[in-house]
């Protein structure tokens, strides 16, 4: 692996460029998480205390929580700004605040929230988010069921219920295909979904639909639109059949696409070995389309409190005033997306 060569006033590192961080997993990151620290303090004329207390501020990574790998490719783009330009080491903003959707679209408080310091890519959705627009960390899943999510963009973290598009749509399909005996979409959902499989005619014809016909469904999403309903269930089997019947879609787009392949792609898998198949190892968003993940990201212990690099082993005097929104403590967190 190539790193592109970053000039300071005091010392010269090689450090990862916004290709190679999204690589980098586990131990590397905490390895360069410590150099980009130590580059920083002197660039800055701080002690490395004082520049570790503002990175943990800045990303919010709470005291008992140990930073998993997304965590810490944020803290890396931080300090890749910090090193390129000193000027941009300052204490960290206050948490933009988001007027959250109401009723039977509105998503838990994100566990943190904070403006992009580099341009990244969705954890969920995949999109561009450029840098100083919305980034977010959902609270952790519950259950083994749910693989957790890196730093999504603002429509991940509040819209995508309320303002669903198809992929959202796709997404918690895929989340959800084999984390019970059935998932639930709200009447936003049950529209776009509705419409998609109503649209061309020729879907009708597929084979999938006609080994399974889907007017009952059709019938069900059309009642959830109508009376407005939080939750309607619909049941793996058919689930099945949508995939296999929307992978036939002429109006697919090529992200689309990609999410449907994947979703076969398991589905198959299952089909012919049930039990050797791995559920969370499929994921969505810029490292999972298009691809199957064979290993699942975990904290990392070298990064946790009391290891050889704790981030929170910070002197009291060094610390940074708290920014932290309540709005951020106010909610449980939910299963999945």
């Amino acid at each position: 692996m190539s790193f592109e060569t970053v000039t300071l006033d005091m010392a010269t590192l090689d450090f990862p460029t916004t290709e190679e961080i999204v690589e980098l997993r586990g131990g590397s990151l905490t390895g360069w998480v410590e150099s980009g620290v130590s580059a920083v303090a002197a660039s800055v004329g701080k002690p490395a205390e004082r520049v570790r207390s503002r990175l943990v501020k800045t990303v919010d990574i709470k005291p008992k929580r140990v930073p998993d790998d997304d965590d810490l490719r944020e803290c890396l783009r931080v300090l890749r700004v910090w090193i390129n330009d000193p000027a941009a080491y300052a204490p960290p903003a206050r948490r933009p605040k988001v007027t959250r959707p109401e009723g039977i679209g509105q998503l838990p408080v994100p566990r943190t929230v904070k403006a992009a310091h580099m341009p990244v890519s969705c954890g969920l959705c995949g999109d561009p988010v450029k840098a100083g627009e919305l980034i977010g960390r959902a609270k952790a899943p519950k259950g083994r069921e749910f693989v957790a999510m890196g730093w999504l963009c603002g429509h991940c973290l509040y819209r995508r219920r309320e303002e669903p598009r198809r992929r959202d749509v796709l997404l918690r399909l895929h989340h959800h295909l084999f984390a019970g005996s059935a998932f639930g979409l709200n009447a936003y959902e049950c529209g776009v979904l509705h419409t998609w499989l109503t649209e061309d005619t020729a879907l009708s014809g597929t084979p999938a639909w006609t080994a399974d016909p889907l007017e009952a469904t059709l019938a069900r999403l059309r009642t959830s639109v109508q009376e407005n309903k939080g939750t309607t269930w619909i049941a793996t089997p058919t689930t099945h059949t949508i995939a296999a019947v929307l992978a036939s879609s002429p109006t697919a787009s090529p992200a689309e696409s990609a999410l449907l392949g994947a979703i076969t792609q398991h589905i198959e898998e299952w089909a012919s070995n049930p039990a050797g198949v791995d559920h969370r190892r499929f994921g969505t968003g810029p490292r999972y389309r298009a691809q199957v993940l064979r290993t699942t990201s975990r904290p990392t212990p070298l990064s946790g409190r009391g290891g050889p690099f704790d981030l929170h082993q910070t002197p009291a005097s060094a610390a940074e005033p708290d920014t932290t929104s309540p709005e951020a403590e106010a909610e449980e967190a939910d299963h999945g997306v």
